[in-house]
């Protein structure tokens, strides 16, 4: 009888019937069986080693491209105990291929061996495969959410979410395997097994029972090594875009655009760009071949109405994003519009210098001081809204856990609001005599100290990195970076510090003062990311290196110079460090919040930012001092200042390159705010807050929320700062009608 035939007899027949086989015949058959079952097995270990052997230099680039703690590693632990458990079980559990006149009964038992062997291996599959990967994953997730400052409560809470998938998928595959070995296994195991005893009892050269598994056409002969090698490539393509995918977006973001233009100016003739290249206006016709047509075309069709500004702004983001990023320098095909005789291709540097041009003769021909009168006047008609209205309208419109301001004009108060809790859901209210975390506008507080410093005559403007710091191992491009340079953001310091550094949780004093000094100078030990006093680019580790500078010109603490000249000549009591703390359960001060998958979930009180970075942005403070503060450094700008001279106050509040200066942004008027305004914003990703002083109108705004959400809480904080930007009188004549 053929295989098949076997196969239909046992098909066509009930559980009494016995089908007789000739006994070399169905050794043919279990062996044949036995090969292909070997063969998938193998397949399936070489498969799973592969994957692995991929895996580990491409979880070494995920965790390099993206910064992660070193928590993400860990899981290496599990792919190579994969590797190694497969290799060493296939070495314990050889198997002897069967030779020709190898007895039945051998080869059956032989047959048994695996299939048994095969079962325990999915049985315990959690054991050796699920767990090792799912336990380091598990702690990855816990320690990336307290590294952003999380207490373990909330870690804890936010880590189970991505935790659960993780569950459900391994939950899933086991599933998957326990089907395996009731479906297809252990069946297999129930014909071995009869076919051994059938084999026991028989004396003849027959054997009887029915065996459609073992002579029947395998399942497992359809996995092919074809498709293997088919479903391998696959994976290692779908795992290259993946890895690619990463680098992407982990370094790109609007932010990382350089600002630079290679022209100062540029109007508008319908759709045609006319811009200025060394004080003479050119039309312009295609920037390194592209034609200006396709780029205004791009433009109009990604940017919307803000398609010239973005045009005239972000044209390296522009032409990048078409997949034409310009060099350094650039043709230009243009024709000078004073004597437009031919067209002419100019080699043009692209310069930050030139884009500021741009920007700033944008702003300025925005305005006519005409249209700035009469946008004045329509704000002084405009209704005010109270803040005891607008600010839980605010809080519910942007879905923010709290929030809360303060107005005060020429010294006065004139209004103050608060609504929410100071904890999700825990039904305490907010107060408006509460502290809250200020994040960067700690950079103000840090350059006042600096200031006092300097006209104590202690520090100067001009002192550089290299001479504070003689004796240490400085890259040439660092030491001649001056301390004014890194309180503009000017100096090519980078962003922020490296992960490791931003995990570290030194106490505040020597101990927090040390770590500062180290951190810094291994960021001064290579190269700025660019040349110091061309570029603006917003730094924290910049004002963390001012800080250590002042430390190291007195040998005083950066927190103990800031009390003895900032917190204590303005009376700020409430100030202090990191994120403000109850001294019982009952809920005294508020908590920050994050975001996770919706849901606001309450950071603890000591989720906040390493304080090496404390001169960029840990003190907390209530609105009232927040407001002194701000007062301090309005009458300043008014030359009324009691803390520093007019001329100090002048040179903290002129910006140096764009529109920074030494802690605060000047921003221009505009049609919501027809007056120069002076402020800074701050968040640790918990918290939120803005102050802002209005010189013109001599008005202090401060606006705070325990909600990490930053940009809900921003554009809350600029309606709020909108809402109040009216004259002096103005504002008290209606604060004082409509008392919050």
């Amino acid at each position: 009888m053929s295989p098949d035939e076997f196969q239909q007899a046992w098909q066509a027949g009930t559980s009494k019937t016995r089908i007789n086989f000739d006994a070399d015949t169905l050794l043919k058959e279990v062996q044949r069986s036995q090969r292909e079952f070997r063969t998938a097995i193998l397949i399936r270990d070489y498969r799973e080693v592969g994957v692995a052997l991929v895996m580990l230099p491409a979880w070494v680039i995920m965790g390099y491209a993206l910064s992660l703690p070193w928590t993400w590693y860990l899981v290496m632990i599990g792919i190579v105990w994969g590797i190694v458990f497969i290799l060493v079980d296939r070495w314990r559990h050889k198997h002897k291929l069967p030779g020709p006149n190898e007895p039945l009964l051998i080869s059956a038992k032989e047959s048994l061996t695996q299939v048994e062997h095969q079962i325990w291996l999915l049985r315990n599959i959690v054991w050796w495969y699920l767990l090792p990967y799912a336990l380091p994953m598990f702690v990855f997730f816990v320690d990336a959410c307290r590294s952003t400052g999380m207490s373990w409560p909330p870690a804890l809470v936010v880590a189970s979410l991505p935790s659960l998938f993780v569950a459900l998928l391994y939950a899933f595959l086991y599933v998957l395997n326990q089907r395996e070995v009731r479906k297809r296994l252990e069946p297999r195991r129930q014909e071995l097994l009869s076919l051994i005893a059938s084999l026991t009892d028989e004396t003849t050269g027959e054997v009887s029972g029915a065996y459609p598994i073992l002579t029947g056409k395998s399942s497992y002969k359809s996995i092919s090594p074809r498709r293997t090698i088919i479903a391998t490539l696959v994976a290692l393509i779908l795992l290259a875009i993946g890895i690619g995918g990463i680098f992407v977006f982990a370094n790109l973001d609007d932010d990382s655009y350089e600002k630079l233009a290679p022209f100062t100016d540029v109007r508008w003739a319908e759709d045609a760009p006319v811009v200025e290249i060394d004080g003479e206006w050119h039309l312009l016709f295609s920037i390194d071949g592209t034609d200006v047509k396709d780029i205004v075309a791009f433009c109009q069709r990604t940017y919307g109405d803000k398609w010239q500004k973005r045009f005239g702004e972000d044209l390296v983001q522009v032409l990048t994003e078409m997949g034409q990023k310009p060099r350094d320098t650039v043709k230009l095909d243009v024709l000078s519009t004073a004597t437009p005789v031919a067209r002419t291709t100019k080699d043009v540097a692209m310069t930050s210098a030139n884009r500021r041009a741009v920007r700033a003769a944008a702003e300025k021909r925005e305005f006519s001081e005409q249209q700035l009168e009469e946008f004045r006047a329509k704000s002084r008609n405009e209704p005010f809204v109270p803040l005891a209205k607008l600010i839980p309208t605010l809080r519910q419109e942007n879905k923010l856990v709290g929030l809360a301001a303060m107005v005060v004009v020429d010294g006065k108060l004139v209004g103050s609001a608060v609504d929410g809790d100071r904890k999700a859901r825990s039904g305490v209210q907010l107060s408006i005599g509460d502290q809250w975390h200020l994040g960067s506008i700690t950079k103000s507080i840090t350059a006042t100290m600096i200031a006092r410093l300097v006209e104590a005559g202690k520090m100067q403007w001009t002192d550089t990195v290299g001479a504070c710091f003689p004796n240490e191992v400085i890259h040439d491009d660092w030491k001649l970076v001056t301390l004014r340079q890194l309180l503009t953001h000017t100096s090519g310091a980078p962003a922020n510090f490296s992960v490791s550094v931003r995990r570290k949780k030194p106490a505040l004093g020597p101990e927090c003062t040390q770590a500062r000094r180290e951190a810094v100078l291994n960021v001064m030990a290579g190269k700025p990311e660019h040349a110091p006093g061309t570029e603006f680019a917003y730094s924290n580790v910049g004002f963390t290196i001012a800080g250590a500078m002042a430390e190291q010109a007195t040998g005083e603490t950066w927190e103990d110079l800031v009390k003895r000249e900032v917190f204590e000549p303005l009376a700020l009591e409430s100030a202090g460090f990191g994120p403000p703390k109850s001294l019982d359960k009952k809920l005294e001060q508020p908590q920050g919040h994050t975001t996770a998958f919706g849901w606001k979930v309450a950071a603890g009180e000591d989720a906040d930012n390493t304080f090496i970075i404390g001169p960029a942005g840990i003190v907390h403070m209530t609105l009232e001092d927040l407001c002194t503060y701000a007062t301090e450094h309005l009458r300043g700008e008014l030359g009324q200042g009691t803390l520093l001279s007019a001329e100090t106050y002048k040179l903290l509040h002129t910006p140096e390159l764009d529109d920074y200066a030494c802690g605060w942004v000047k921003k221009g008027p505009t049609a919501n705010i027809p007056y120069d305004v002076y402020w800074h914003n701050g968040s640790n990703t918990m918290w939120y807050a803005l102050v802002a002083f209005i010189p013109e109108t001599k008005t202090v705004v401060a606006v705070t929320s325990n909600d990490g959400d930053i940009a809900r809480a921003e554009a809350a904080a600029w309606r709020i700062v909108q809402n109040s930007a009216r004259s002096s009188k103005d504002a008290e004549q209606r604060q004082t009608s409509n008392p919050s």
